[in-house]
């Protein structure tokens, strides 16, 4: 809080004669004190305040302005006490105090110059700058180490509305940019931006001239005073302690509950202590169970260090079988030796005998070739004797046959079967026809088939189309129906579940910022008949979601691989998030007579806007409402930036030179219609006419069927028929030809068989000789063989007898080496046995080792535990009875409770009792003391104000008597109303009377009064008035000013900025006074031209 809180808080306590002589006012009843006081005369006082040094603290001593409002740049150094700024109107005097309000960290409202701050940068610029240096010296200076003798505030505003702070020490240093600080500095400062006595502008200075109302004059007092600001706190503590009070009452109504579950847990308490004695017991026979486990160890050592020792003398057995095993191997490898030096020696001897032995057996097989070459030479000549022997007796048996075949009569078969061919030929006639009208019918009906089955296939593709678009429709249907309850199911079935999954990442911090998607959701069509429109321009931009970077990307991505893992993945796009939408007006369609897609659309989010903007481009998307004008729009009178442009129906169209145009393959939106309910109306219509649709082509299509098989079993008859004619009038050709072809025979003539038989004699008698020589050579040769034979029977015998010795030994060398084989695999058995024997030897020591450290380790748990105790009991059986009794106890625990638990909830019960008996008392300690505190502060506060208001009043006709007028300040504090009564010099013996009654010059002076009366009661550290003297005449001016100045000498502290339009040239600068002339306003300027803004947007700072 503020000193002059602070200082209000404490009570008041006036020092100077003036208070001391008009104490009978201060006792005077709160009720009719300042009503009944008439103070409506010459003053015989005059209020002199104490001469002092300059202000230490919250004086200005520089403000620099830049891009704002209509200085580019500008730069004042302010004396500490009386500065003067004049100009002409529109050389920009008011932008000073509305920097110093703005740069303080005002809102732009209260400046009354504009909504919003980024409506106070120069037009043409994007950002503005407004710095002011403030003292910081003395006993009351702000963190003096930290910003030194002066604190600079700068505020920077830009064009998007944002602004920041930078608060800076005396050397230029950053210390902080946090709007809270400035904040404590403008409380430490006593400054009040918000005021409009301390900084009181040209429009609430005129408005205040022209007010005629007593309670907003009442409402300013309160303001300039603070005293509105105090009564808002005490009120917020009054607030405050009724609440406190209900909750104590409360609290009060829960004790009694309390205080019974406190002394039914105690009573749990002292029953769960009989389970003690169980407890002991068990813990006895866990000791015992300790070093029952140590005995239980100890006899499984036994049999084991029994084992190892058989073990050990198990060891000279298998050295005993490893050296029989070697002596084995020895002995074989010796006879195989043996037995390969006898191999060898033989081998020398076949060699040598082998070339006589393959003599003898070249020439046997020489021999042999020849006998056999003969012998197929005597069969050849005997094959061919044979078949010319029976070539002549088939000739003569065909000699006699003709013989007797001369005898027989033909001409009666030749008339049989010219009868027989008429009338074949008849019956090849009427199979003609027949087949001939039968092939008539069989095209009839294939042209039927052929027909009904293209209807069939037409037919079963409409079906089909017909039963997916009913399908399509009744999911559209379902996704609608879904999506009355959450609209993103329209998105996909998926969708709710993959945004809760989104929303529940970034609560537990795995995103870097919240994705947004799906964008079509976000997003809203300002006319619901552009919507597909829209949906054609966006495509699939309308299921896409937006991410800030690749880290949060690879997030989504796992999302939709855990909950959707089947469903086709949207688009994801990735791009760093922005508070605000992109600037798009350089790059906007340039049209007034169709809309971009980005005006068409309503989106909150500035993420998505951007999305759209970088994605598609919809700023340069111009909607046209028909194919005809979009066509004309864009062939001949494309606006500028427009890249293209959509129609109603969807249709999308390219702009010339590169003129193009895509019809919409879509009827109707399914996104971003606006009413669902509708929608859905439409789609059930649309399903009771897709299924009669549907229903209609079924039944069709079952009338085809129909009839494609009834003409194809028709058509199956006639071909049928058509293949038995055919075969019919095959049978009948053939017959009829067969007969045709028969001829009578020739005459008999056997002169040139029986020369055929003679040729077959003569080559039978050649036969026979070239039979007598063969057989002669074929018996020469079997001669030769015998004799081959016997040359080679010799050599043979004695070459076999030699093989089948060689044969032997190496059957005795196969043997030997089996014998080398059996003995390397027992001597590599007994090693493998001798190694397994070492092996379980030492795991057996391993083992026993092991099994002596658990023992030992046992032990010394048991140790720890207690000393040893000798049992002859099993771990089993302690266990089992252990397990009993820790069952009997949770059995009582269960319905007595854990004495741990009981203990807990016994102590936590009477400590919340306690800690509620505690509170309860302190609460009440502190609401009777906030109570009298309160009554106390209640009453010092209505004595403060009245002691405001009297000084104010007193001060008010000190002022006006500069003028020799008369008047007075009325309060009425029930009634909030403040009334001033001013009687002029010129108005002798008329009395006081209202405002409203003086002239523009006179209630202007009355104004000024009654400001200097506020600031006499306001601390501070310095006052701003603008155009104060504005509708005053010479006169009051001249007194104004004077009264203004003796009031600035007479409080140094204190610092004084005014701003008029009058010419100062007869004040004389000073050490205490300095003259600021603004420069004239450049020619033709006019109205400063602000921005209209929707609301006040601007930015408070971090």
């Amino acid at each position: 809080m503020s000193k002059r809180r602070s200082t209000a808080e404490a009570g008041p306590g006036p020092s100077s004669k003036r208070s001391r002589d008009r104490k009978k006012d201060e006792d005077a009843s709160e009720d009719n004190s300042e009503n009944e006081m008439d103070l409506s005369q010459n003053p015989d006082f005059y209020c002199a305040a104490t001469m002092g040094e300059e202000g230490e603290v919250g004086i200005i001593e520089q403000i620099s302005l830049k891009n704002f409002m209509c200085h580019s740049r500008l730069e004042f150094k302010f004396c500490p006490q009386v500065n003067f700024i004049i100009g002409r109107n529109g050389s920009g005097k008011s932008a000073i105090m509305t920097a110093l309000v703005v740069g303080l960290g005002g809102k732009a409202s209260i400046t009354s110059r504009g909504p919003s701050v980024k409506g106070f940068i120069k037009i043409g610029k994007q950002t503005s700058e407004v710095v002011i240096k403030l003292r910081n010296r003395g006993s009351d200076a702000y963190e003096p180490r930290k910003y030194g003798e002066s604190i600079v505030v700068e505020r920077i505003f830009r064009a998007n509305g944002g602004s920041e702070y930078r608060l800076k020490n005396a050397t230029g240093q950053v210390v902080s940019t946090k709007r809270e600080e400035l904040t404590r500095i403008l409380d430490q400062f006593n400054i009040q931006v918000d005021n409009p006595v301390a900084i009181l502008n040209q429009d609430a200075s005129r408005n205040f001239l022209h007010s005629n109302n007593a309670s907003n004059k009442y409402k300013f007092f309160l303001k300039a005073t603070q005293l509105e600001q105090m009564k808002f706190n005490y009120g917020y503590i009054n607030q405050q302690k009724d609440t406190t009070t209900d909750v104590i009452e409360q609290k009060e109504t829960t004790l009694p509950g309390l205080e019974k579950e406190v002394w039914e847990w105690e009573q749990k308490f002292k029953a769960v202590q009989s389970l003690d004695d169980l407890k002991s017991k068990v813990k006895k026979l866990e000791d015992e169970f300790a070093w029952a486990m140590v005995y239980e160890r100890e006899k499984g050592l036994e049999p084991l260090v029994k084992h190892l020792n058989q073990e050990e003398k198990r060891t000279p057995k298998y050295v005993k079988h490893l050296d029989e095993s070697q002596v084995k191997v020895d002995e074989s490898l010796q006879k195989q030796q043996e037995i390969d030096e006898q191999l060898r020696e033989l081998s020398a001897e076949l060699i040598e005998l082998k070339p006589a032995f393959e003599s003898a057996k070249r020439t046997l097989v020489a021999k042999t070739s020849a006998k056999k070459n003969a012998q197929l030479e005597v069969r050849k000549v005997q094959g061919e004797l044979r078949s010319v022997k029976r070539d002549r007796d088939q000739t003569m048996e065909r000699i006699e046959d003709i013989k007797n075949s001369a005898k027989h009569d033909y001409e009666s078969d030749r008339k049989e079967r010219e009868n027989k061919i008429c009338d074949l030929e008849n019956q090849l006639e009427t199979h003609k026809a027949r087949k001939r009208t039968t092939e008539h019918q069989r095209d009839q009906f294939g042209n039927a088939v052929t027909k009904y089955k293209e209807d069939q296939y037409r037919l079963r593709n409409e079906e089909k189309d017909k039963k997916n678009i009913v399908e399509q429709t009744k999911r559209n249907l379902r996704t609608l129906e879904a999506a009355r309850s959450n609209k993103l199911k329209r998105f996909g079935q998926s969708l709710p579940d993959v945004i809760q999954t989104i929303d529940a990442t970034f609560r537990q911090g795995k995103f870097h910022k919240k994705p947004r998607g799906p964008l079509g959701a976000l997003i809203q069509v300002r006319d619901p008949s552009w919507a597909l429109a829209v949906e054609s321009c966006l495509k699939g931009l309308i299921h896409a979601f937006s991410c800030h970077d690749h880290h949060d990307e690879s997030v989504l991505e796992g999302i939709f691989a855990r909950v959707c893992p089947n469903v086709k993945r949207p688009q994801i796009i990735v791009s760093k998030f922005k508070e605000n939408v992109h600037d798009v007006t350089q790059f906007k369609a340039q049209t007034d007579s169709y809309s971009t897609v980005f005006d068409m659309l309503n989106i909150e989010d500035p993420v998505v806007a951007n999305a759209l903007i970088d994605q598609r481009a919809i700023e340069s998307i111009i909607l046209v409402a028909n194919s005809k004008e979009a066509r004309q729009v864009m062939e001949h009178r494309c606006p500028r930036n427009c890249r293209e442009t959509f129609t109603k129906d969807g249709d999308q169209v390219y702009p010339a030179p590169s003129y193009r145009y895509y019809s919409s393959n879509i009827e109707k939106a399914s996104y971003l219609k606006g009413s669902v309910e509708d929608e859905i109306r439409t789609l059930q219509e649309d399903v009771v006419k897709y299924e009669s649709e549907h229903a209609n082509v079924r039944q069709r299509q079952q009338d085809v069927d129909t009839n494609l098989r009834n003409n194809q079993r028709e058509l199956n008859k006639t071909q049928t028929q058509f293949m038995k004619l055919s075969e019919a009038m095959n049978n009948l050709t053939f017959e009829i030809t067969e007969l045709k072809n028969i001829e009578d025979p020739a005459p008999v003539d056997v002169t040139t068989l029986e020369e055929e038989v003679e040729n077959f004699d003569k080559q039978i008698e050649h036969y026979e000789q070239l039979l007598v020589k063969a057989e002669e050579s074929h018996q020469v040769a079997k001669d030769a063989i015998q004799e081959a034979q016997d040359d080679h029977r010799g050599v043979s015998e004695q070459y076999s007898a030699m093989v089948d010795r060689s044969e032997t030994l190496k059957d005795s060398l196969g043997h030997a080496e089996n014998e080398i084989d059996v003995a390397r695999y027992n001597k590599r058995h007994y090693e493998q046995k001798m190694k397994e024997h070492e092996n379980k030897i030492e795991e057996l020591k391993a083992e026993v080792a092991k099994h002596k450290k658990e023992v030992e380790e046992d032990t010394a748990k048991a140790e720890q535990i207690c000393e040893r105790i000798r049992t002859r009991r099993t771990p089993h059986n302690l266990e089992s009875e252990i397990q009993q009794i820790n069952k009997r106890i949770k059995t009582e625990e269960k319905s007595r409770g854990n004495k741990e638990e009981v203990m807990r909830m016994y102590n936590d019960k009477l400590n919340a009792f306690k800690k509620i008996q505690k509170e309860l008392f302190q609460f009440k300690a502190f609401l009777k003391l906030l109570h009298g505190v309160m009554l106390n502060r209640q009453q010092l506060y209505f004595d403060f104000r009245r002691l405001i208001a009297l000084r104010a009043k007193h001060f008010f006709i000190v002022m006006l008597s500069n003028r020799h007028y008369n008047g007075k300040m009325t309060f009425d504090h029930k009634r909030e109303v403040l009334e001033l009564s001013v009687q002029p010099a010129s108005s002798h013996g008329e009395g006081p009377r209202d405002v409203r009654g003086l002239s523009g010059g006179e209630r202007s002076f009355s104004t000024v009064c009654f400001i200097l009366a506020l600031w006499d009661a306001m601390e501070s550290p310095f006052r701003c008035l603008d155009e104060f003297d504005v509708f005053m005449d010479m006169v009051n001016r001249r007194i104004s000013m004077d009264m203004m100045l003796k009031v600035a000498q007479t409080q140094k502290a204190r610092q004084f900025i005014f701003l008029t339009p009058q010419d100062m040239s007869q004040l004389q600068g000073s050490r205490g006074l300095r003259i600021y002339k603004m420069p004239d306003p450049e020619r033709g300027q006019g109205v400063l031209q602000f921005e209209p803004q929707q609301g006040e947007d601007e930015e408070q700072g971090n």
